[in-house]
């Protein structure tokens, strides 16, 4: 996956779910990487850059799970999550 094909997968609307969205998403993010939450802002979280999650093999469909759960890339480099 090239980070093209990444941010294009994030643009997408967001879905409908339940429960929390960024204990879900970094559930996901947790198969790739150890670095979870790099900041912290109010009522944000930005976790791992999308490079290397590309670099450790994360897959189109746990992409398109994360923009469900209302994730997103912020300055075309790493996840964030309102919380």
């Amino acid at each position: 996956m090239t980070e093209e094909r990444f941010i294009e997968l994030m643009e997408g609307d967001s879905g409908k779910w339940e429960g929390d969205n960024a204990y879900e998403g970094l559930t996901i993010i947790k198969k790739y990487t150890d670095n979870l939450i790099q900041g912290a802002g109010h009522d944000v979280i930005w976790s791992e850059d999308i490079s290397t999650l590309i670099e450790k093999g994360i897959t189109e469909e746990d992409v398109k799970e994360l923009r469900r759960l209302n994730w997103m890339v912020e300055d075309s480099t790493y996840l964030a999550c309102f919380v």
